[in-house]
């Protein structure tokens, strides 16, 4: 494995504990309530934090300031979490409709 990759991977990995815990915890609770991640829940935060990060590595190694890594990595956050919202409940899309709703009256 690329030694770029390594840091991503274990990021990902350990990330990913916390939705599994939960789902684990909350295996019989009815739906709508607790935590239930399915499998492909499970693949596609995989793929999505694991490419951020990878991503914000590869990227990372070619700014020269602390400061301009930091602000790549708060970027990199925000639209990971961005994206999650989106997934999760549609976040990004109903604000968008609400804003296009109040202009347009």
């Amino acid at each position: 494995m690329n030694h770029l990759a390594i840091r991503p991977a274990i990021g990902t990995g350990l990330l990913l504990l916390v939705p599994l815990a939960l789902s684990v915890r909350d295996r019989h609770l009815p739906i709508g309530q607790g935590w239930h991640w399915g499998p492909l829940d499970f693949v596609v935060m995989a793929a999505l934090l694991f490419g951020a990060g990878l991503a914000h590595a590869y990227a990372a190694r070619r700014l020269g300031s602390r400061r301009q890594r930091w602000l790549l990595g708060a970027a990199t956050l925000g639209v990971v979490l961005a994206i999650w919202v989106e997934l999760a409940v549609g976040g990004i899309s109903q604000l968008l409709d609400y804003l296009r709703g109040a202009r347009s009256a």
